[in-house]
């Protein structure tokens, strides 16, 4: 269920001009609210005789402003970015408050958690995509149903100071609020606080083991009794998932537990004749874990914990990944945490329903993209067999961040509560240090090999990082996949990219970590049309094809379903820029034709013939109708008005006497300043728009522009304006009018500071009439989408347009020399001086709120990467 809030006034800025604009935003809230799963299949926490959950689910109350309060159903997904608090009631009956231990579970809450109960501060929580517990001293608790919780949410994202950083294009929605299950979890006062399981197969692949070690946790709480020592026993028992049948059983270990105790109890078993799990026989097993208090008749469970196992070996060799002896090559996709309906507080249907619709594609794994996922969904996969890949949210990081001590120690505790989270899950294949990061750098080199060192000291499984630094990478060496995010480009560059890659890491698996293609759903035009189903088909047939070829040992397809990302992307222009349309199904879950191309291939069945269509990309006229506009009003004022036909010869030949007459004699008529001023922006606008245009489907160009644009409701007129050129044209010649009357005001401005006075016209008149051969820009604005349409005339075109701004530039300062009555080289000076400290100041802006030299040496990195 989605529902909106009261509607809020979000100022936003136009970075690009420095005017302020505002925005009206409603803040969408997608509610699941459903009731936490109970049973045996559970994203964490099955459920034991011994052990109760005191569901949090349902209706909570929640505020922004902590005034004004509403009402949602929890789970739910805020599209917004600031503080939420959120209250509710909950009960606690008499022997929960004098004979239990408590604890408070979130599996997942985004993206810093403040939890009070009772206003007793309970602990504090910073990483969104990872699940966490606190204990809830029994001084914090009231017996009966007055007892209230309250979490403080915040999800401002940072450059600097957050994990993930502020998303860039093509990544995910940074949704708020508490979007997965929580619960009370009520213990006896001794109990298991924490397993850490590991399975191994023996090179035979007959006879499996199982070792545990067990965290048992004793008499907190002022009415623990009794306070001496007391000894209990550990038994591990392992059940066939399907028969229940008892499989093996450990000998029981016995330990001595004291108040406020914690002591850690390793324990083990054999399988023999283990049957082994894998994504054709996904074979599981239920392993529980008991404290036992007394022998014999006297023997009772103080406590038990479960949890679904299975048994597989994995190992590397000769570039291949072998899976209990077998070779396994991975034919996978990406999936990302979202949905129209939901946001990314999804429902259990709706997981479980993803799941099987990636494995009736005939895939065997799931890259869990961008950070941890539901923990359900790992459960699925071991269920349903699927591989999977598991990564903390690195995504397009610079190594200038990446060196931060305290991104150090984010990185790592998102690492370890993954890992403990879910390590027990048979079907994670490889733990990921992130992807797209600058693996080019040595500070990100000295990350991974943090990063990989607390992975490895916290589970055996293989180690992975996607990079698109395909020629200057130093990091893969570090992990055990060379896995690459190569771009789309064209078959002979993606199979050249490819080939280069693999040959470069001779020892290790290739994988391709996702490739795609951009989508129009519906669109059935054939693939000579890029947008079309068709042609987003081909494009998986022809790389699958390479990918096979080359012999890798795995590639994922981006991706199972589009998603909703933070930043407007411009690369296509299909009615939302939020929604990333490379999905084999739509968001909505539709399934497109490439769906069934893949599964084909995926299955190795025959394919049908794709049609080629008939489409033809038409060439735009608006940069032809503006500038002929241009050119036939300046050629008749020019032939017919003898006055501006003097002032402009005048202007351009002899700017000195121009300026002077302007100053003493008021030579030039207002009326054609403004007609000048107007021919002048619009020329800019046609060479502005006309760039933006040609690039506007290239990601680099997107990622440069998105530093810039930090607003996303600038960025979204820019997209508007780089895909509708007569909008576009319009719209940046007003843009450069006014950045006319800008320049003519500091004019004005610094004749004050110089003691000098002039008037408005004055200023106006040196500023208009001094970027005047700006307009001899028109001749090859008009031409300029066919001109870059030859990659070898971008250069020369951007030097020429710079030469001709720096001509504009020095006549106005030309035109300000005489009207101050100051000399040349002062004011070229002061200018020249004054944009730069301009520049400056932006630039110091940028880096400071937004990490600009960072993102400028990341990008100048990937430049290099792909020559």
């Amino acid at each position: 269920m989605v529902h909106t809030s009261n509607t809020y006034i979000l100022p936003t800025v136009f970075l690009l001009f420095l005017f302020a604009f505002p925005l009206l935003s409603q803040v969408t809230v997608y509610e699941n609210g459903q009731p936490i799963q109970r049973g045996s299949d559970v994203g964490l926490h099955p459920d034991t005789p011994t052990r109760k959950k005191i569901d949090l689910n349902g209706e909570w109350s929640y505020s922004f402003d902590r005034q004004n309060w509403s009402a949602v159903k929890v789970p739910s997904a805020f599209n917004y970015e600031g503080e939420i608090v959120f209250l509710r009631k909950f009960s606690v009956d008499e022997e929960t408050l004098t004979q239990r231990a408590l604890k408070f579970v979130a599996l997942g809450i985004n993206y810093e958690a403040e939890v009070l109960v009772n206003d007793q501060f309970i602990g504090r929580h910073v990483g969104g995509y990872t699940s966490f517990e606190f204990e809830i001293p029994e001084t914090a608790l009231r017996l009966g149903s007055e007892n209230v919780i309250q979490i403080i949410v915040r999800n401002e994202l940072g450059t600097r100071s957050t994990l993930p950083v502020r998303k860039q294009i093509w990544g995910w929605r940074n949704y708020g609020g508490i979007y997965r299950d929580v619960y009370l979890l009520s213990t006896p006062r001794t109990w298991i606080d924490g397993l850490n399981i590991r399975t191994d197969v023996a090179s035979d692949f007959r006879q499996a083991s199982v070792r545990v070690l067990a965290t048992v946790t004793s008499g907190k709480g002022e009415a623990a009794q009794p306070a001496e020592e007391k000894t209990y026993s550990v038994q591990v028992e392992l059940f066939d998932k399907i028969t229940n049948a008892l499989v093996a059983q450990s000998q029981a270990i016995p330990v001595t537990v004291g108040q406020n105790r914690v002591v850690e109890v390793q324990s083990s078993l054999s399988v023999a004749n283990a049957k082994l799990w894998s994504p054709e026989t996904p074979e599981l097993y239920r392993l529980k874990v008991s404290l036992v208090e007394g022998t014999g008749a006297q023997r009772r469970s103080v406590d038990e914990v479960e949890r679904t196992i299975g048994f597989s070996k994995v190992s590397l060799e000769n570039r291949t990944i072998l899976l209990n002896g077998k070779k396994t090559v991975l034919r996978g996709v990406v999936w990302h945490e979202d949905s129209p309906t939901y946001g990314s507080a999804l429902t259990y249907e709706q997981m479980e329903k993803d799941i099987a619709l990636i494995k009736t594609l005939g895939a065997n794994a799931v890259r869990f993209a961008f950070h941890p996922p539901h923990p359900y969904m790992l459960n699925l996969c071991s269920r349903y067999g699927l591989l999977a890949l598991e990564e903390i949210p690195v995504w397009n990081v610079p190594a200038a961040i990446l060196a931060e001590d305290h991104v150090h120690v984010l990185a790592e505790t998102a690492v370890r509560e993954m890992i403990q989270r879910d390590r027990h899950q048979v079907s994670v294949l490889a733990w990921g240090v992130g992807s797209e990061f600058d693996t080019s750098d040595l500070r990100a080199r000295k990350f991974v090999e943090t990063m990989t060192a607390t992975m490895r000291s916290l589970d055996h499984r293989p180690t992975y990082l996607g990079t698109r630094m395909i020629a200057n990478d130093i990091c893969v060496s570090l992990v055990d996949f060379a896995a690459l995010t190569p771009p789309s480009g064209d078959e002979k560059q993606f199979r050249d990219i490819l080939q280069q890659w693999r040959d470069r890491y001779e020892e290790l698996p290739a994988v391709v970590l996702r490739y795609g293609r951009e989508v129009e759903h519906g669109n059935r035009k054939g693939y000579s049309d890029p947008l079309s189903e068709e042609a987003q088909a081909r494009f998986f047939e022809l790389r699958y094809r390479i990918i096979k070829e080359l012999n890798y040992a795995g590639s994922f397809v981006e991706s199972f379903a589009d998603w909703r990302g933070d930043r407007p992307i411009m690369t296509v222009n299909l009615g939302d820029p939020y929604i990333h349309p490379v999905g084999l199904v739509s968001a909505a879950r539709e399934k497109r034709l490439a769906y069934e191309v893949v599964r084909s291939l995926y299955n190795e069945e025959k394919l049908s013939s794709l049609p080629i269509g008939s489409y033809r990309a038409s060439f735009p006229a608006a940069p032809l109708v503006f500038g002929l506009t241009v050119i036939f009003v300046l050629a008749y004022f020019l032939h017919y008005n003898r006055r501006f036909a003097e002032c402009f010869g005048r202007s351009l030949l002899r700017p000195y006497n121009f300026f002077a007459d302007l100053r003493d004699l008021h030579a030039v008529a207002s009326g054609h300043t403004l007609l000048l001023s107007v021919t002048i922006s619009m020329t800019l606008a046609v060479v502005v728009a006309s760039f933006l245009y040609q690039f506007r489907t290239y990601t680099e160009v997107d990622f440069a522009l998105t530093q810039f644009f930090v607003s996303d409701w600038a960025k979204q007129q820019l997209i508007i304006a780089a895909w509708n050129l007569f909008t576009g044209i319009g719209v940046f010649t007003i843009v450069f009018f006014l950045l006319l009357v800008v320049v003519t005001v500091l004019v004005k401005l610094f004749a004050t500071i110089a003691r000098t006075k002039i008037f408005w016209y004055h200023a106006y008149s040196i500023t208009v009439w001094g970027a005047l051969p700006l307009v001899f820009l028109i001749f090859p604005g008009m031409l300029l989408l066919k001109l870059l349409e030859t990659p070898a005339y971008i250069v020369p075109l951007l030097v020429l347009i710079a030469l001709f701004v720096l001509w504009a530039l020095f006549r106005v300062l030309k035109g300000v020399s005489v009207i101050y009555d100051v000399s040349p080289l002062k004011a070229y000076t002061g200018g020249i001086l004054f944009c730069v400290l301009c520049l400056a100041g932006v630039g110091f802006y940028y880096d400071a709120a937004y990490a600009l030299s960072a993102y400028i040496e990341f990008f100048i990195h990937i430049t290099k990467s792909l020559g």
